[in-house]
């Protein structure tokens, strides 16, 4: 049973928008002063609301299911209270699907280190990046509509496989379109999946800035490109702060594993 003052401190939680599990009750029995420290740290982000408080879930439930992060229960309460904050369906699968374009930067990465090696074996000087023959100029042309950017990253990708980078703006760009909603429409009528470029490139940056992930080249790249959607720095701080949350998964598992082995 909860003290008046834990209860006041689980008040104010859920006042906050956030959803109460068992893994919230648990930290707060076991230690009611971090708690207590931990919830002042959540409530400036979402006190200061330089971002709406959907937007705020929809950034934190990105960082939960990030392929890097894959937390459950955070998916789960960020779903929740997407929700409830009043995220539609469609908005909530166009975050899961954005933050599934992560996968990437396993060729990101991987590419440069290829380059560097082949130099270094005498293998070839250096991945061609120059002229590019037809069938590149389309995909980079296509990329470049689809996405609304270029960086000079992708050039050694389209170089070194242009099928698979043509797949990848076919996957990574579908956020991006409308889309036929087949459950509610029977015609050829298409719908916006929702969310504006600007908020697109928050949860890039949100997924990127996550401590399990720390993509600095990518985390650079869509700062700049939401500051060009209109992205204030208040706003962008926020998606930091707002991620820098993250780390009471340490706490919420591991106190649910202390409650279960005193029972």
């Amino acid at each position: 049973m909860l003290s008046p003052e834990q209860e006041s401190l689980k008040s104010e939680f859920i006042s906050q928008g956030g959803i109460w599990s068992s893994s919230w009750e648990n930290v707060l029995s076991l230690d009611p002063g971090y708690f207590s420290v931990y919830l002042k740290l959540r409530s400036i982000p979402l006190r200061n609301q330089n971002l709406s408080r959907k937007a705020q879930e929809l950034v934190l439930l990105s960082i939960s299911a990030s392929c890097t992060t894959m937390f459950s229960p955070g998916i789960h309460a960020h779903t929740e209270a997407a929700l409830k904050a009043g995220a539609t369906r469609d908005e909530i699968l166009e975050v899961l699907e954005l933050s599934s374009v992560l996968g990437i930067h396993a060729v990101n990465v991987g590419v440069p280190l290829l380059n560097e090696v082949l130099q270094e074996e005498g293998i070839i000087d250096n991945i061609p990046v120059g002229k590019l023959d037809a069938e590149r100029e389309k995909l980079k042309s296509d990329f470049m509509s689809k996405r609304g950017y270029w960086h000079s990253s992708w050039d050694p990708v389209l170089q070194l496989d242009p099928l698979f980078f043509g797949a990848y703006t076919e996957f990574s760009s579908y956020p991006f379109r409308t889309r036929q909603d087949a459950k509610h429409s029977t015609n050829d009528t298409q719908l916006s999946r929702g969310l504006d470029p600007k908020m697109k490139e928050l949860i890039y940056c949100a997924i990127d800035c996550a401590t399990t992930h720390l993509y600095v080249p990518g985390l650079k790249l869509h700062i700049r490109n939401a500051v060009k959607y209109g992205a204030k720095p208040e706003e962008i701080m926020e998606v930091f702060e707002l991620s820098s949350l993250m780390g009471v998964h340490t706490v919420m598992v591991g106190s649910d594993v202390l409650a279960a082995l005193a029972r």
